[in-house]
């Protein structure tokens, strides 16, 4: 980079698995030490691990478990700026944000404009409707914290009026998920644990074995369509032991308040519809002058992360659509490219500022993980020394749980994300298993 008195303004916008991974280490490695001026960018004011944004939606994981924004900018002394991305300003170098309004649409952040030397985006990735008629007005989404915690509460009222008679004749209820990926397959088995709860923690009426239908539509003929047969076959035996009606090769045509149509002509009763089937990128992608974009809408880079229309411009995690040659295709939009590309970033963006010459990123798959329970997960893991592998049950389970750990770990330090891990660890066997409130 060309030399200045000032150190160089880095501004990441998102603060999902690559973003606050990414401002937590260059804040350690630049901004500490006074060589760059770190700033994050994000709508909300907490962080939660998208892969377990289920558990949270579900409520049985506890919303304590999110990470202040506010507090960990101030520990880790980098800028936090509550904010919406709405574009760019290439000729002035500003990030342009929308204003931010709380719940009674009152501001909290008004329009405004950030100066950057070098921006990373990492807005992650939204719900992709395929333009299906009624999604938007008649389904709830899971891409976001503020998503999560209101289906959550859709869930918990739901069970209320079935339990106090506010729904009037309703023999059971009937929870519907669009979508048989790993989303749609793990919100599935975690609101059939949620079900469970419910019946033990004063909703007596879901205590029958046949009180609550947990029902998972896919337009593929099998589960999990990306991941090899193997997986898919073990994880819909799991979902068959947990009662879970799953309904494959079978394309929705439209959801209505209440039901959800198929294009065979049948139509399903629904008390809650939860849209899981793929992903896109954000719309704002596709406003962006001068950028092209690829596979599902994302900005394309290239193997450096740099966009192609900005070398200052970086994208990663599953907005970016960065080529995997072993593949012959795009890297998947997946919680372990973020990752991987965010520990990368920290290297070539520290190179960048050094005037050091960039590299290319490379991916190391090491396989796929799908929680189904409370103590049970399926998946494969791969390696130079084992191959591939298939795991499931208690020891899937704890390497899934691992993941999670070793992400807290790399944005709270090893310190706070090992007793985090201990001291929830011990809390969980003295508070409810589920978010009664």
């Amino acid at each position: 980079m060309p030399q200045s008195s000032k150190p160089p303004q880095i501004v990441i916008v998102g603060a999902g698995t690559a973003g606050l991974n990414l401002a937590t280490r260059l804040s350690r490695r630049l901004g500490q030490a006074g060589k760059a001026e770190i700033t994050l960018v994000d709508e909300n004011l907490s962080h939660m691990w998208k892969p377990s944004l289920h558990e949270f939606a579900a409520g049985t994981k506890g919303f304590d478990e999110e990470i202040s924004l506010l507090e960990h900018s101030h520990r880790n002394e980098y800028n936090f700026r509550l904010g919406r991305f709405t574009g760019i300003d290439r000729e002035k170098r500003l990030v342009e944000l929308q204003a931010v309004n709380d719940p009674s649409n009152r501001p909290l952040a008004p329009k405004r404009a950030l100066p950057y030397d070098i921006l990373v985006l990492a807005i992650g990735s939204r719900s992709n409707d395929f333009r299906t008629p009624g999604v938007a007005e008649n389904c709830m989404m899971l891409d976001t914290p503020a998503q999560a915690k209101r289906l959550q509460a859709e869930l918990l009222n739901l069970f209320l009026r079935f339990q106090t008679g506010a729904l009037g004749t309703a023999e059971k209820l009937e929870l519907t998920i669009i979508g048989a990926g790993a989303t749609g397959v793990e919100l599935a088995a975690e609101l059939r644990e949620a079900a469970g709860q419910f019946a033990r923690n004063g909703i007596h009426k879901v205590r029958r074995p046949d009180a609550v239908t947990i029902r998972l539509i896919e337009a593929a003929p099998r589960v999990l369509s990306a991941l090899p047969e193997t997986i898919s076959a073990k994880v819909a035996r799991h979902l068959r032991e947990l009662h879970i009606d799953v309904m494959t090769g079978a394309r929705v045509a439209r959801i209505e308040p209440g039901s959800v149509a198929l294009a065979d002509g049948t139509t399903l009763s629904s008390n809650l519809t939860v849209w899981a089937a793929g992903v896109r990128a954000p719309e704002v992608i596709g406003q962006l002058d001068g950028f092209e974009t690829g596979s599902l809408g994302r900005l394309k880079v290239r193997p450096t992360l740099q966009t192609f229309a900005d070398e200052s411009i970086y994208a990663l995690g599953d907005c970016a659509d960065c080529a995997w040659p072993a593949k012959e295709t795009s890297l998947p939009p997946r919680a372990q490219v973020a990752t991987q590309q965010a520990e990368f970033m920290e290297r070539q963006i520290v190179a960048q500022v050094a005037g050091k010459p960039l590299r290319d990123f490379s991916y190391a798959d090491h396989g796929s993980l799908v929680a189904i329970s409370n103590e049970g997960a399926v998946g494969s893991l791969m390696g130079k020394a084992i191959g591939t592998i298939t795991i499931e049950g208690w020891l899937a389970r704890r390497a899934y749980r691992s993941l999670h750990f070793l992400h807290r770990k790399s944005v709270l330090g090893p310190w706070r994300a090992t007793m985090g891990s201990l001291l929830g660890g011990a809390s969980s066997r003295i508070r409810p298993k589920l978010k009664l409130h």
